[in-house]
């Protein structure tokens, strides 16, 4: 992909360097996850921020990172950017700053069957394992909101699990230690369509409809161009084609791109 006039708007150090570093979970499909080499990072994000790279007339360099690592490694100045389907959060916020760039939630999922018939109602949380995954909104807020209120209605907490990597959840909910997962929506129903039956999605509407965004150090000056970029490959059809690649449905996409 030729550079586009989004490129004209990168800082000059890091035209100098002519890459970007890109952090990103690997734990985390159809975003981010481990080729079948168990090396190599692939994935909707993974591919977008190489289809930003270019158009900004640079390279993406990829960087492997536990969740709950990449936000405390831009603060620190170790990445130029990060890709793991960050929610938006005023939290995330007073440390970090956004672009954002697709719409997700939560969802919970399940053993298959829902043997336990749980759903997105959060007091159908009350007294059960649900685990998730450390850093995590899902982990930090909602969970612990949750439990609280549970308590507060005179019902049993939530019992929290969370683990450094999301495929260490699954594990724990497959094996039978915890009755669900809370976890990103677009990629929960990505993994359940693939674990043949293993397990599933619960029923119930997107739990907080939230904003996913590129992660940056606070007062970034690439902010302005990853903007740009990503309003033109919205425009020529590149996030759709990648979407549609990563089986990540319309409902994802931004109101607007402008």
């Amino acid at each position: 992909m030729a550079p586009g006039k989004a490129a004209e708007l990168v800082p000059a150090e890091l035209k100098a360097k002519g890459s970007i570093a890109v952090a990103s979970a690997s734990t985390n499909a159809p975003m981010e996850f481990l080729d079948a080499d168990g090396r190599t990072l692939i994935g909707f994000d993974i591919d977008f921020s190489d289809a930003i790279a270019a158009s900004l007339g640079l390279k993406a360099e990829h960087v492997t990172s536990t969740f709950d690592a990449i936000i405390p490694g831009l603060a620190a100045g170790k990445y130029d950017l990060g890709m793991s389907g960050f929610f938006i959060t005023p939290a995330r916020e007073q440390v970090v700053d956004f672009v954002p760039y697709l719409r997700d939630g939560s969802a919970l999922v399940v053993p298959g069957g829902n043997p336990l018939r749980l759903s997105m109602d959060p007091m159908s949380l009350c007294g059960h394992r649900v685990a998730g995954e450390k850093g995590s909104v899902q982990g930090i807020e909602f969970l612990p909101a949750i439990s609280k209120d549970c308590v507060a209605a005179g019902k049993p907490p939530v019992k929290t699990a969370l683990f450094p990597k999301l495929d260490e959840a699954h594990l724990a909910l497959t094996g039978g230690r915890a009755d669900a997962i809370m976890e990103d929506s677009v990629p929960s129903g990505y993994r359940a369509s693939r674990s043949n039956g293993k397990y599933e999605v619960a029923p119930g509407e997107i739990y907080k409809p939230v904003m996913t965004g590129m992660a940056l150090p606070k007062g970034s000056a690439l902010a302005p161009a990853l903007k740009a970029a990503i309003s033109t490959l919205a425009a020529d059809g590149t996030l759709e084609r990648l979407m549609q690649k990563w089986s990540i449905p319309r409902t994802a996409l931004l109101a607007s791109y402008n």
